[in-house]
């Protein structure tokens, strides 16, 4: 029993390491396999490969290596464009669409050069480096701005379609202008109506109409309103931007045309105040004009210090309250002659600080005007003509010089002439406006 007992453990000892050995044997034939295998391949690659040639310098390289890249990007984004092209024409029309066609003809154009110089590279001989240089360049600038007139179009068309998402909300702030515009109307017309209690016809001729047109332009604004809120149930709809933008449009401008009402207000208010105080102001001058007259050094002086004299006494026994511009046009003209006249009777000093003392006026007065005349223009931008405009603009740059100098003498005399110009200005705007 013991013999046979040993004898079966035997066996299978014997079994056990024959089984591992056999596994053994079959993993390392496996990997002899699969290392075989892998042999074979590399030298297969190795063999198919090109044998390795000096190649041209990494400048030509990179130049090839960059015009491939464009070429394909355009050649793809002419392909994308042609789609983006259909859905353009598809929601906005031929017309709106045209400068997309245009480009995308452009590109095309260029793609189909930029593929002919890439076949002659491909083809031409060894030993022409120079043009295989020109020929790349030459594709590197036609796939680059085609690329980038492309980009700007897609950009463009998805601003368009930005505008059309964005139009219910943008409708929404056109009818809250329009609103709070409209409950503007009443007392910008009461302010208009003491205006025109107070000053003359001519005064308030630049805002006399204001109102009115202002009230137009709202049913305007508020009619492009509604229509662009109907046309937001077409889903084919893409114009209700546009109906938005005008009805903006429309109520911005009644905005400006009350504003100038009470900008309007405002100037005449500060030109009566400056009326009062150039008024006071002169018959204090006037003493002292009288003084210069009696002892002037020579008959002509004078004579002309007393001709001076004369004229700002009748300036101020004229004075007409209700034309507040007008008034102070004509007596700034008469302190003008006086204090010209009286130039040769003052030393520097007693220059200086009367310059000094009127400039700070004729500011006021200049700066009142060039504001009622930018109103005015502004209100009627369609209706001036560019003489009204360049006078304007002149009156700002001596009104800019006069504020700048350091000479006072000088400074009164660049600020008067920026007030005669903007007086101009305001005058050929008027006669524009109501041809």
């Amino acid at each position: 029993m013991l013999f046979l007992a040993i004898r079966a453990a035997s066996s299978d000892l014997v079994q056990a390491v024959t089984t591992a050995l056999v596994t053994i044997v079959v993993l390392f034939a496996i990997v002899v396999i699969v290392g075989f295998t892998i042999l074979r391949r590399r030298r297969r690659r190795a063999e198919l490969a090109p044998a390795r040639v000096p190649g041209p310098p990494a400048s030509e390289t990179d130049l090839a290596t960059r015009a491939n890249i464009l070429l394909v990007r355009l050649d793809d984004a002419v392909a994308e464009a042609d789609d983006n092209l259909g859905f353009a024409v598809a929601q906005f029309g031929d017309e709106r669409s045209r400068s997309f066609a245009e480009a995308l003809t452009a590109a095309r154009r260029d793609l189909t050069e930029s593929f002919r110089l890439k076949h002659r590279l491909d083809d031409s001989p060894p030993g022409t480096a120079t043009q295989q240089r020109e020929w790349n360049a030459r594709i590197i600038h036609l796939c680059e701005t085609s690329q980038q007139a492309l980009t700007d179009e897609a950009a463009a068309f998805d601003a368009l379609r930005r505008r059309e998402t964005d139009a219910p909300t943008e409708l929404g702030k056109v009818r809250m202008l329009v609103v709070a515009t409209s409950m503007r109307v009443p007392t910008v017309e009461s302010a208009l109506s003491v205006l025109a209690g107070r000053y003359s016809p001519d005064a308030i001729a630049p805002v006399a109409g204001n109102v009115a047109e202002a009230r137009e332009l709202l049913t305007t604004a508020g009619q492009g309103a509604e229509a662009a809120n109907a046309r937001l149930a077409d889903p084919l709809a893409t114009d209700v931007a546009d109906r938005v933008q005008d009805a903006r449009a429309s109520a911005t401008t009644a905005l400006r045309l009350l504003d100038a009402v009470d900008a309007l207000g405002a100037t005449l208010a500060g030109q009566s105040d400056r009326l009062d105080h150039l008024a006071s102001q002169s018959r204090v001058d006037l003493a002292e004009a009288r003084v210069a007259r009696d002892s002037a050094p020579d008959p002509s002086s004078g004579a002309a210090i007393g001709s001076a004299v004369t004229a700002v006494e009748s300036v101020l026994g004229s004075l007409d309250t209700s034309d507040p511009a007008a008034s102070l046009a004509r007596l700034e003209g008469a302190v003008a002659g006086l204090d010209s006249a009286l130039a040769t009777a003052r030393n520097q000093t007693q220059r200086l600080e009367h310059a000094g003392a009127a400039l700070s006026g004729v500011l006021v007065s200049a700066r009142s005007q060039i504001a009622a005349t930018q109103d005015f223009i502004a209100s009627r931008r369609g209706g001036v003509g560019a003489d009204a405009r360049s006078r304007l603009a002149e009156a700002q740059r001596l009104l800019e010089v006069a504020e700048a100098q350091s000479d006072p003498v000088a400074a009164l005399d660049s600020a008067r002439s920026s007030a005669t110009y903007s007086r101009d200005a305001d005058a050929l705007a008027r006669f524009d406006a109501h041809r």
